[in-house]
């Protein structure tokens, strides 16, 4: 049920984007579209693989969202150190991503690149929550569409990281159980995009909070 719920909210924020693209036109919102759609079509393709290629999707996976994740980051930091530092860490990413990869140590879920995924996003999530503290570019922080997908991934990520770091090594059933916890986070995710999608697009601007946000 709750594994259903958390597959299928995945339309959320998918379906809003094309329901008011005209409010998400900017180029950074449709790196986030084309992650839904991704992590969509994954979920699904779960039941459709043999656990054999399992391992190999969800890497792939991961290093799509990394990239993604990254993407949308760059451009919203300001501080020039921390966009190079993100440059260096998604340059250091791929060696260890490939060696796991081809060494395939794990048997269906990469939890080495997962864990350090999460570790490098939630960290740049951290500091361009600190640029916002250091240097606000509205009032009201909650009405910018970049606020609540930031928030997404911090929430996500941080939530899944030690069921990340250990899965590979829970017995089926344990990994099962506490599998929920993903799938609990990643509707509250989905949530979150769908919220950002439908603020106005003047939500990016460094505009106060406006009246009747959610109204055209």
């Amino acid at each position: 049920m709750l594994r259903t719920l958390s597959i299928n909210s995945g339309f959320l924020p998918i379906v809003f984007f094309l329901l008011f693209l005209n409010r998400n036109k900017e180029k950074k919102l449709w790196v986030i579209f084309l992650y839904a759609v991704i992590s969509l079509l994954t979920d699904y393709s779960y039941n459709l693989i043999s656990k054999q290629n399992e391992f190999y999707i969800y890497s792939f996976f991961t290093i799509a969202e990394f990239t993604l994740y990254s993407v949308f980051l760059y451009y919203n930091l300001n501080t020039k150190l921390f966009k190079k530092l993100l440059l260096i860490s998604y340059i250091l990413f791929f060696p260890i991503t490939i060696y796991s990869f081809f060494q395939k140590e794990f048997e269906n879920f990469d939890s080495l690149t997962a864990s350090i995924e999460c570790i490098l996003i939630i960290l740049f999530s951290i500091l361009f929550l600190y640029e916002q503290i250091k240097e606000p570019e509205s009032i009201f922080i909650y009405t910018s569409k970049k606020f609540w997908i930031i928030i997404a991934f911090f929430l996500y990520l941080s939530s899944t990281l030690f069921l990340f770091m250990y899965a590979d090594k829970l017995p089926t059933m344990e990994k099962n159980y506490y599998w929920s916890i993903n799938f609990v986070f990643n509707i509250l995710k989905n949530i979150f995009f769908t919220i950002a999608f439908l603020l106005r697009k003047n939500a990016f601007s460094d505009q106060p909070l406006m009246k009747n946000q959610f109204n055209y």
